[in-house]
């Protein structure tokens, strides 16, 4: 048995400095290597790559503004106007709210009824703001329709 006494002051030192070098490079965090390989790639490219098709565009978009702090309903570019009907419109909103069952129930008069089957995604899962956005959405989509005027959801 070797006694603590007998060692030279030195080499408890070198022991001790070694011990705590061999601890502190033994305890470093993966997450910044991991970090450092994530940012070399392209999150968009990952996107690209996961998402098949892009999503459906619908005739409105709704978007935050900063001065009135409201959200407002803003003519999308990228609709195009030929496949407004009220089965594009519903696959489009079924296609980029995959968790909101919507059902077209019956159009009567100037308004179309629409159900949505399990509301509680919608209205406990989606945020302050998500669920506002989803109705702002559909309601100017399916009020686009000739002759709708009014769009009626049933929970």
């Amino acid at each position: 048995m070797i006694l603590i006494e007998n060692i030279h002051p030195t080499k408890v030192l070198q022991l001790g400095l070694a011990a705590f070098a061999l601890i502190a490079l033994s305890c470093q965090n993966e997450s910044r290597n991991n970090a450092s390989g994530a940012l070399q790639e392209d999150p968009a490219s990952e996107i690209a790559t996961d998402m098949g098709a892009p999503l459906p565009a619908l005739p409105y978009i709704a978007v935050f503004d900063d001065e009135s702090e409201q959200l407002v309903a803003e003519k999308n570019a990228d609709f195009d106007r030929t496949s407004l009907t009220a089965d594009a419109l519903t696959l489009a909103l079924r296609t980029n709210y995959p968790e909101i069952g919507l059902e077209v129930d019956r159009i009567s008069n100037d308004t179309l009824f629409v159900r949505i089957v399990d509301a509680s995604y919608l209205t406990q899962q989606m945020g302050a703001s998500g669920s506002p956005v989803y109705i702002m959405e559909a309601t100017y989509a399916f009020t686009e329709l000739p002759d709708i005027a009014v769009a009626h959801f049933d929970f």
